[in-house]
């Protein structure tokens, strides 16, 4: 899509030498950079390493995810529920059989 945008000459200039110096086309680098820019706004929260995407539900016992309660976090991966899930019921299977307090 041609677009026409009035951009200071000091900012031209730089955005040209970038060009330059990766071997692109100006609209490629001026693609990129805009695409980065908006890639920035983008909340991408994570959690600490190791911390589990759920928090068990003390009322109901069942698994909640924290993207209920963190803005832009990434919910996780389908594998990762599921491991959560089988480990929630092999644990409530343990301790219903008396070998889990």
């Amino acid at each position: 899509m041609r677009t026409k945008l009035d951009l200071p000459d000091p900012l031209m200039r730089k955005v040209k030498i970038k060009a330059a110096a990766e071997g692109k086309k100006l609209k490629e680098i001026m693609a990129e950079l805009i695409e980065a820019g908006l890639d920035e706004d983008q909340p991408q929260t994570t959690l600490p390493e190791g911390e589990s995407p759920w928090e068990i539900d003390p009322k109901t016992k069942f698994p909640v995810a924290k993207t209920l309660k963190i803005p832009g976090y990434k919910p996780p991966t389908l594998e990762e529920s599921l491991a959560l899930t089988e480990k929630v019921l092999l644990e409530g299977d343990l301790e219903r059989a008396g070998i889990l307090p």
